[in-house]
């Protein structure tokens, strides 16, 4: 490579994992791969409004299906009274009560009524989801992603956004599971295997398990295998490589991914980089 790029700016010495994004979800501007929304295009649905399609737009999710004086006991974990289960992952594990099954009936005939299918249905509010985690709403996102579960619940988009969500929240163990659900539906995904990979290595860096940057290395490692020019996963080997002290080899990840595309650098890893030692080609100093 030609020309040198010197920093002038020296950031945080603490690695922000994902700094230049706003969400976790692998941002692929440099490979075309991935974006908000995502790459599945939204169906068009068969109502007549200008509006965005919103489940409000369903009567049925304002109505009171079942009106009673009790309660209903059925067998399972129930919600503490007051707790909305709508905005948990997967409503939190949490067993519905007979109103809220009368009212997931209401809406997938509502659905079936609206959209050609419940699988197109299901990635319209997946996208709906990634849409308000982007502008920072998880609890709406969350929301959206469990109707898009109840449609179909092979949707890996389903189990990759509410991971982000866990992530974000600092749940990790949770996100893992969630993305690992994900990557069972669909495990040729490199922006998915890139995502997981780097709640590994978020793990590690906090807590210095030994099983957790092995398992980041498989991930990465697939996820160039699958797309050789994503970025993203070279710079996240990178940061692996970094915190494994193969500071060698965590700047020949660096300049690969930098060369493949050079808007996926992150200046975070770059500057503790230099900080270690000197640009071995000399081109960042």
């Amino acid at each position: 490579m030609k020309g040198r790029l010197t920093i002038g700016i020296i950031f945080s010495t603490c690695f922000t994992i994902f700094g230049q994004q706003v969400i976790l979800k692998s941002d692929a501007a440099s490979s075309g791969s991935i974006g908000l929304p995502i790459s599945n295009t939204p169906e068009k649905v068969k109502v007549d409004s200008n509006k965005d399609f919103e489940p409000t737009m369903f009567k049925s999710l304002n109505e009171t299906i079942i009106q009673r004086d009790h309660e209903v006991i059925m067998v399972g974990k129930m919600a503490p009274e007051g707790l909305n289960i709508n905005e948990l992952s997967l409503w939190g594990g949490y067993q519905k009560n007979l109103q809220q099954l009368e009212e997931d009936k209401a809406f997938l005939k509502d659905c079936d009524r609206n959209f050609e299918s419940r699988e197109k249905a299901s990635l319209f509010f997946s996208d709906m989801g990634w849409q308000y985690l982007e502008e920072g709403h998880k609890e709406m996102a969350t929301y959206r992603y469990n109707l898009a579960y109840l449609l179909n619940p092979d949707n890996t988009e389903i189990y990759w956004g509410l991971g982000v969500i866990e992530y974000q929240k600092g749940e990790h163990q949770e996100a893992i599971k969630l993305m690992s659900m994900g990557l069972e539906a669909d495990d040729k995904n490199a922006p998915l295997l890139t995502d997981l990979a780097t709640v590994y290595i978020t793990c590690f860096s906090q807590n210095a398990h030994n099983t957790d940057l092995p398992k980041a290395y498989q991930l990465l490692n697939k996820a160039i295998e699958l797309e050789p020019q994503y970025a993203n996963a070279y710079m996240q080997l990178s940061y692996a490589n970094f915190l494994d002290s193969d500071i060698d080899n965590a700047w020949d990840t660096f300049h690969k991914g930098y060369k493949i595309s050079p808007t996926a650098m992150n200046f975070d890893l770059l500057s503790q980089l230099l900080a270690v030692k000197p640009d071995p080609l000399g081109f960042f100093k």
